[in-house]
């Protein structure tokens, strides 16, 4: 299967659209109309999150994300309370293009919802197997699984309060309507949970009832005689409202900062806590921090992982302010032949369209590939910028978790984090990383190899080192020197003027793979845990790469702690586990 899913094959002749993969249209006449009776009010929308603060709708079939902006024009004209959230869990196997979905929308609704339309096309979801988060105004989170259906829907982990059962005709996309997706919406729904569709096929009818779901037939809309709606068997179980989280978080790195703005966002009561005496004292402090996505040739979860962390971090960054975050093209060379052949395989398969991945060469695809529009941050504007309006305490040094009154607590202290009392926390290494800094005139660039360069903001950032760390980060001379290799690797005769280093210790664990979640279980914990470890999440391990990582991670901790959709898939979120070394290590020992 290639990496990119495909893209639909769109005929515009009859003026609905038509897909010819699957022979059906993407709406009927007064599409809009039929998405509002059809789905919204067949979830009993808005009557059903009357008093919520959080509700979860999930779609099958993401299409043109018509029914998505009549979702979300509901809850605009009927949000709970301005802290409500909604979060959308939708699964799509083949995306439109960003401008094939506007032109569709524009021809099922008319001029009516273009704001929001133009809002989300301007989070259009990027051509890339796997799952994207998308932080939307009005409390609206997207989460969207791209993919089959068949391997989408395993991977989800959810809490689905209604359900839109949209895909094509199931004559014509059986897949999406067979029993085992029935199985699945099941299970990802919460209890009492309502299902909506067009659909009245008889084999639909039974694998929703097969699947515990109760069935009532309804009036269709327009020439569809009737439509259906279910109900999961069991009572609705209303999850607790009007109570504030507090929330405190150990670190004021990247981690520590992605973890405060994703509680801050889901309107907790936060406060962080730094041993130093700003943010980003440690790795987090470099003058610029270049986020590039590291890239494998193969598929699989740790691929997935990185691209989802990438993609992520990205639409984190942009939102923020030109004196936090820039974009620029990133040149990524290949060192050696295996670096090039590698290049050339990847380029072969991409896992991103040409929006972001280009060759630097198309004749010559083991020469490299350019990252267009990778982010550039000011780590010391970025990190105040995620921190605002949290609660912040400096020169605070937390020896035990029992010094902490909070419901929850998230630890993001890097190295520290395990001499921390109370906390089980994975095996970690110390990296030293050295860099240099100098003053640069000229247009932002970058370029890598292993090492990099890179010219922001009036600064010129180049090396990094990646050592054994020995104690307390120490500036050498042979890492000034190496760092002035790759300098010249990359751009030879630029000579910079008064270069300044820097140096730091990164949390690396036995994978190389950071981790996200709950503390490892402990056979050997104390009965009087100061914490017990359903009140605790980690993130940490993020080495050399903690701006690619950090808003990933902590969203995925913040998703699971309020029960929402997870950002990524559950194979990715089991290889992020940081009870994944004590099961490796319980395997070996038999």
């Amino acid at each position: 299967m290639p990496r990119l899913p495909p893209l639909p094959d769109l005929d515009w002749s009859s003026g609905a659209p038509r897909s010819r993969d699957k022979d059906d249209v993407y709406f009927s006449a007064d599409g809009l109309a039929e998405k509002r009776q059809v789905f919204l009010a067949g979830c009993g929308l808005p009557e059903a999150w009357a008093g919520r603060e959080q509700f979860a709708v999930g779609e099958l079939g993401f299409g043109s994300g018509l029914s998505f902006l009549a979702l979300w024009d509901l809850w605009r004209r009927n949000r709970p309370s301005p802290a409500a959230r909604l979060n959308v869990l939708s699964f799509e196997g083949a995306l439109l293009g960003a401008q094939d979905a506007a032109r569709i929308r524009r021809l099922a609704a008319g001029g009516e919802l273009e704001n929001l339309s133009r809002l989300l096309l301007s989070h259009w979801p990027h051509r890339a197997r796997g799952v994207q988060r998308i932080a939307l105004p009005d409390g609206v989170t997207l989460t969207l699984f791209v993919d089959e259906i068949a391997a989408a829907l395993p991977q989800a982990r959810a809490s689905i309060d209604a359900w839109f059962l949209d895909g094509f005709a199931p004559a014509k996309n059986p897949e999406m309507w067979s029993a085992d997706a029935m199985a699945h919406v099941a299970r990802l729904s919460a209890p009492g949970a309502r299902a909506a569709t067009y659909a009245v096929a008889g084999e639909v009818r039974r694998n929703l009832e097969a699947a515990g779901f109760a069935i009532d037939k309804k009036p269709g809309f327009g020439r569809k005689k009737e439509r259906l709606e279910a109900r999961l068997s069991s009572r609705i179980a209303l999850r607790a409202s009007g109570m504030t989280m507090k929330v405190t978080i150990i670190g004021a790195g990247i981690a520590g900062a992605c973890a405060a703005r994703a509680f801050l966002d889901r309107g907790c009561d936060v406060t962080v806590i730094d041993k130093d005496a700003a943010p980003g004292a440690g790795a987090s402090g470099n003058p610029l921090a270049l986020v590039m996505p590291r890239l494998d040739a193969a598929d699989g979860p740790a691929a997935r992982a990185l691209i989802e962390a990438y993609l992520f971090a990205r639409a984190t960054y942009v939102a923020l302010s030109y004196d936090a975050a820039d974009q620029l093209d990133v040149s990524h060379r290949p060192r050696g032949e295996a670096e090039r052949q590698r290049f050339a395989k990847l380029l072969a398969d991409p896992p991103f369209d040409a929006s972001l991945l280009r060759p630097i060469n198309p004749a010559d695809p083991g020469a490299g590939v350019h990252h267009l529009d990778a982010p550039v941050l000011r780590p010391s504007e970025a990190l105040l910028r995620l921190l605002h309006g949290a609660k912040l305490r400096f020169n605070t040094e937390v020896r035990s978790l029992r010094e902490i009154d909070a419901d929850l607590i998230v630890v993001c202290a890097g190295m520290g984090m395990s001499g921390i009392e109370g906390v089980e926390a994975p095996p970690l290494t110390g990296r030293l990383g050295q860099l240099e800094c100098s003053p640069i005139d000229g247009s932002p660039y970058a370029i890598a190899d292993g090492g990099y360069m890179v010219s922001a903001y009036g600064r010129l950032v180049f090396g990094a080192t990646f050592e054994a760390a020995d104690g307390e980060p120490k500036v050498t001379d042979a890492a000034r020197a190496q760092n002035l290799e790759t300098l010249q690797r990359l751009r030879p005769g630029l000579k910079p003027e008064a270069i300044v280093s820097r140096a730091a210790i990164r949390a690396t664990t036995p994978d190389r793979f950071p981790f996200a979640g709950a503390m490892p279980e402990n056979e050997k914990a104390p009965d009087a845990d100061p914490a017990p470890s359903q009140f605790v999440r980690l993130i940490g391990g993020l080495g050399a790469r903690g701006f690619l990582w950090g808003p990933l991670l902590a969203e995925l901790v913040a998703s699971e702690v309020f029960g929402e959709p997870l950002p990524v898939e559950a194979n990715v979120a089991e290889a992020l586990d940081p009870g994944r070394f004590g099961r490796r290590a319980r395997r070996r020992g038999g």
